[in-house]
């Protein structure tokens, strides 16, 4: 780093500045107990001008951010300069903060001995640890610099150091290794393949396929996998993917979820997304959940987190009721609360807040087909934040699927789940995702759809219209062109909207991937037979992730 001499220099230039009002330093960083110290994954380095445009501050809070802003005049910027983590890791190092004692201005340190040093000059206070880079280049990393012109100090990632320099500054030395981004990347994951599932289709598959309790029917059928082939209208389409490469499992049983995690974890994805449904029924309870109850058995589960997705659907599946009446309202919320924000691996947020992603609230209350009832939304969203509050003394982030939420619905911004183009073109949805995103401004966890392609339901979950292909199409939904390379492009696509967002910081790098295993809707990224990790290998390559060794297909 930079000698004390050098450092003093700058300071004598920076005493000129605004003074500082004693006791007016931004509160500190919360505690090791907060909500914010439960996110272990990088988060972005947040950068602040300072009141009157005279110095720099820097901070991983949002919690401070927003103080700053508020009660300290400082202007929040959407800089793109890295991600660290809030604790300490093999082969880390901590990022020190220090504040002018006689000016608006702030210096960042790796160097504890100039810590020391500046502090015992009593020209600095110590503010603590900013947060803990790596000392060595790791995957996905680069250097973060500290660099100065003579009159303040700026935090520079090591690609932007040649701009700075032939703006003026001098580079006083780097604060350590940063990745550069950092995807939180996760999975939507169908809990429904298992006895427990949807009865209704089941009935029909022994009816069409002559197999009972089968939640596999089509899809062994089309793939031909332990059964004669059968495509219907597409005999010649190669539907060998369609089985997954772990064979067709029963996901009530927590071995199953342990092969998928190290399946997923070892690829470099963060969580699992689980649909969540109830049943009105007896009084109300849970319904679908096998899956989810099999991840919180599994021997590896804490390798990645998880959330919950509520499907309030204003229709039964067959016999099962999937809506929340008003009087269970209260209770259904309790028991999001009380079952899973409890665990400790529940997905955060970057600002620490548990996070609930509602793809469905047509069925809460009075809502119907056509639409939410917006004073019921918010009984539900309100139940489910004093909830937290009583159990957890916390916020909750609940995001809303399908739409920009109302202000009087209690969400706090948007998500995007499974999505497929009425051009039924593949290329065209790629080509108009970022488009769809700008619509929904503000707080949102950006989504990409592998495929969609519903023909394996035929029979037992859409009628036979018969060969004419227009009756098909009509009937339908698939995508003729989807292939791996658009995929891919797609991703990348995701990861450009991420690098020039001027969002929130809170979500803004989640990526949740339509689906891990929506088999029937041809949206999965779990490895298969005939592709292996060719999903997710592609979406370790395109979106940089680095936690994981790799993937494998069929863990032991």
């Amino acid at each position: 780093m930079r000698s004390l001499r050098a450092i003093a220099a700058v300071v004598l230039v920076a005493v000129s500045l605004v003074h500082v009002p004693a006791g007016q330093a931004v509160p500190a960083r919360a505690a090791g107990s907060s909500p914010e110290a439960k996110v272990v994954d990088p988060v972005p380095l947040l950068e602040l001008r300072t009141a009157g445009g005279k110095g720099w501050f820097w901070t991983l809070s949002q919690a401070e951010q927003s103080s700053a802003v508020a009660r300290y005049g400082m202007t929040a910027l959407s800089s793109k300069l890295g991600y660290l983590r809030r604790q300490p890791f093999e082969g880390s190092q901590p990022v020190f903060r220090l504040r002018s004692t006689s000016a608006p201005t702030y210096l960042p340190t790796a160097s504890a001995d100039e810590r020391q040093k500046l502090v015992a000059s009593g020209r600095f206070a110590d503010e603590g640890v900013l947060g803990y880079a790596a000392t060595t280049k790791l995957p996905g990393t680069d250097a973060l610099l500290r660099m100065s012109n003579g009159a303040e100090w700026r935090v520079v990632p090591a690609a932007q150091e040649k701009a700075f320099a032939d703006h003026g500054y001098r580079t006083d030395g780097p604060l350590g290794y940063v990745w550069t981004a950092f995807h939180r990347t996760g999975a939507i994951y169908f809990a429904t393949w298992d006895k427990n599932g949807n009865q209704a289709m089941m009935r029909n598959v022994e009816q069409v396929y002559g197999r009972a309790q089968d939640p596999w029917g089509g899809l062994r059928d089309f793939a031909g996998a332990g059964v004669p082939r059968n495509a219907w209208h597409w005999p010649k389409e190669d539907f060998s993917d369609r089985q997954p490469a772990i064979g067709y499992y029963d996901d009530s049983d927590p071995e199953t979820l342990r092969k998928q995690v190290a399946q997923a974890a070892g690829a470099g994805l963060r969580y699992f997304s689980f649909y969540w449904y109830w049943n009105p029924a007896n009084g109300g309870g849970e319904n679908y959940i096998d899956g989810l109850k099999s991840f919180l058995k599994a021997q590896n589960r804490s390798d990645i987190d998880f959330n919950v997705l509520p499907c309030m659907h204003p229709w039964k599946d067959g016999d099962v009721g999937l809506n929340i009446p008003d009087e269970q309202i209260a209770k259904a919320a309790n028991t999001l609360v009380d079952t899973y924000l409890t665990q400790p691996n529940y997905l955060r947020a970057n600002d620490g807040r548990p996070i609930i992603g509602v793809c469905d609230a047509r069925g809460i209350g009075n809502g119907s087909v056509s639409g939410m009832d917006n004073a019921d939304t918010k009984r539900f969203n309100d139940a489910i934040r004093a909830r937290a509050k009583e159990k957890l003394g916390e916020d909750v982030l609940i995001t809303l699927n399908g739409g920009l939420p109302p202000a009087d619905t209690g969400f706090d911004g948007s998500q995007c789940l499974g999505q497929f183009d009425e051009s039924r073109s593949y290329q065209q949805y790629v080509d108009r995702q970022r488009d769809f995103f700008k619509a929904y401004p503000g707080i949102l966890v950006r989504c990409a759809t592998s495929d969609f392609d519903e023909r394996p339901r035929i029979g037992i979950l859409i009628g036979d219209p018969g060969p004419d292909p227009a009756a098909l199409a009509k009937a339908f939904r698939w995508f003729p062109d989807a292939d791996l390379a658009q995929y891919r492009r797609l991703l990348t696509g995701v990861g450009t909207d991420i690098a020039e967002s001027t969002r929130p910081s809170t979500v803004d790098n989640f990526v949740s991937l339509y689906a891990w295993n929506e088999w029937h809707e041809g949206g999965y990224i779990e490895p298969n037979k005939r592709d292996g990790c060719a999903y997710l290998d592609a979406t370790r390559a395109a979106l940089s992730l680095t936690t994981g060794t790799g993937c494998v297909p069929n863990p032991h």
